[in-house]
């Protein structure tokens, strides 16, 4: 898409459950088509537990659920981490093949804001080790703060603590949030690049969260095709 002057998107699907019926349903996705699933979406499902309070219930992620991530990762599709409830995130590090980097596509940074819907550090460093990646989401109850400053704020937690290969743009436009007023839609973008450059972040961090990392992440599993 570069080299031809173009946009180019990658497709994925919100909630494994969309394809539940069986394992061999799986079967069904074109593997150079989608790149990553979300194995649980808003509500408990056959695969596991939501992160959400008032649906937490059950065992995290299900045998049924462990064997579906295992099929991913035989099929080389990105397993995504975001909304899955605590119990059941540290199920699909023990259960996911290590030679493969775990994304969580959007969510915010408990240690910055104590959120049900954020991660941990033991959470990122799970997905660190793996060579992964942590997308920062845009929505402001998440991140505890109004301006679009409170997003970098979540962005450094993870660059100071574990450096800055492994956290991206979130941002989660379409799923109904409440982006910081300063930044309602996505050309706002360079103001967030301007406060990333105000902190003395250079050009070759900046580079990496805005696109970098994520397709690090995707040579490392497709590369070799």
């Amino acid at each position: 898409a570069r080299r031809a002057g173009k946009h180019g998107a990658f497709l994925g699907i919100q909630g494994g459950n969309a394809l539940d019926r069986d394992l061999d349903a799986l079967d069904l996705i074109e593997r150079d088509l989608i790149i990553r699933v979300t194995l649980v979406h808003l509500y408990n499902s056959r695969l596991g537990t939501t992160s959400a309070p008032s649906l937490k219930m059950g065992a995290g992620l299900t045998p049924f659920g462990k064997d579906y991530l295992r099929r991913l990762n035989d099929k080389r599709i990105l397993v995504d981490l975001a909304h899955i409830s605590r119990d059941g995130f540290m199920s699909a590090v023990e259960v996911h093949d290590k030679t493969q980097p775990l994304i969580v596509t959007h969510t915010g940074i408990d240690a910055v804001y104590a959120h049900w819907r954020n991660i941990t550090d033991q959470q990122i460093r799970a997905v660190v080790d793996t060579g992964g990646t942590i997308g920062i989401i845009y929505q402001m109850a998440f991140l505890g703060g109004k301006p679009a400053s409170v997003i970098v704020d979540h962005m450094a937690h993870v660059v100071d603590t574990f450096g800055d290969d492994f956290v991206s743009l979130g941002s989660d436009w379409d799923g109904l949030i409440f982006p910081p007023r300063d930044m309602p839609t996505c050309l706002e973008l360079p103001r967030l690049v301007q406060i990333m450059l105000d902190r003395g972040w250079r050009a070759e961090r900046i580079q990496k969260i805005l696109g970098g990392n994520f397709l690090r992440v995707m040579g490392h599993l497709r590369g070799d095709d």
